[in-house]
């Protein structure tokens, strides 16, 4: 169990820590921007994953690991808009992120503060399962409208 909670952690605030940064080689080019998302998006699945995990009673986790998961979703959420802010026409790197993210940017970009809001929410009750349910609930519908809506299969 000590393990699991250790690898949960480590990828989250991996995944969450890669997302604040900007990308290392050349961080104006379209590829390095592509993979600055898909961290961003890769440590907000992480720890919706871990916390998914504690919600159902498969793992187990303390108090302040919670809280810290959900604040680790409500910054990187923050950042979200300035992330995937410039299109990228010119990435050879595959990417998920559909063309009417821009198309439709006020949209898209309104996912974030609800994200956002939403994990604070979660941050605060950390613990308690049932006023954690509904907040999981509306994380988890804001995360499949904004996939179903701008994510290529």
């Amino acid at each position: 169990m000590k393990h699991f909670i250790k690898t949960a952690l480590l990828t989250a605030t991996l995944g969450l820590s890669i997302a604040a940064l900007p990308a290392q080689a050349d961080e104006t080019s379209d590829n390095a921007k592509v993979q600055t998302r898909e961290h961003m998006m890769a440590g907000i699945g992480g720890a919706m994953g871990t916390l998914g995990c504690y919600m159902k009673g498969e793992c187990d986790l303390p108090k302040g690991v919670v809280h810290l998961l959900a604040e680790g979703i409500a910054y990187s959420a923050s950042t979200g808009p300035a992330v995937f802010k410039d299109q990228t026409p010119d990435a050879t790197h595959k990417t998920t992120a559909s063309a009417d993210i821009w198309t439709d940017w006020d949209n898209f970009a309104d996912h974030f503060p609800k994200l956002q809001e939403n994990a604070l929410k979660l941050a605060e009750v950390a613990g308690d399962k049932s006023a954690m349910g509904p907040i999981m609930g509306e994380m988890g519908k804001l995360c499949k409208d904004c996939h179903d809506d701008y994510r290529t299969k």
